[in-house]
């Protein structure tokens, strides 16, 4: 089975707030050290939002079944933090942690993982990712797993989610728009 990797807060969010997560535990899911402290460290903390605390709750009872890989961007992180504990994480964080992740898989010829991916960033930086890993929009793997008969309809899954995130796909939009002129 191929490794599912979640590279940033979107896709995680989506599915928590779809009720969705337990797809999760269909797959070998991993998810980065930094992608870990976007969302499910963020369920922990006084006044987080209804994904962030479903994410933190869903981890916690399966802790086994999803993978934290630790990174050179988590590491980096970790320094600034020892030095500034209220430093900000630098934008496309989670995004760079992946990169520097599947960079690793690579090298190791782990085989290639499936990138579960909501952000248009993957699919500006996709020729750089080119190779080294199948990437898959969040509607995508709704869609799939609606024809492998995990979800009842796509269609029911991605309107649970807008419930909670009504612009959780405005990107996604925006970029087809763009890649149709």
């Amino acid at each position: 089975m191929r490794p599912l990797l979640i590279p940033d807060s979107g896709p995680l969010f989506s599915l928590a707030a779809g009720d969705l997560l337990g797809l999760l535990l269909k797959f070998q899911t991993a998810i980065t050290d930094v992608v870990k402290e976007e969302t499910i460290d963020r369920g922990a903390l006084r006044g987080a939002s209804t994904e962030a605390v479903r994410l933190h709750h869903f981890y916690t009872t399966n802790k086994k079944a999803i993978q934290i890989h630790t990174t050179q961007v988590g590491h980096g992180i970790q320094h600034l933090r020892q030095a500034n504990p209220s430093a900000p994480l630098p934008p496309n964080v989670g995004e760079l942690s992946i990169q520097s992740l599947l960079i690793e898989l690579n090298v190791s010829k782990s085989p290639k993982p499936i990138v579960l991916f909501e952000d248009g960033w993957f699919l500006r930086n996709a020729a750089a990712l080119y190779g080294s890993c199948i990437l898959v929009s969040t509607q995508a793997f709704l869609v799939n797993a609606q024809s492998l008969g995990i979800i009842r309809s796509a269609e029911d899954a991605r309107t649970a989610i807008s419930n909670l995130r009504p612009y959780a796909y405005q990107e996604e939009k925006t970029l087809r728009k763009d890649i149709d002129r």
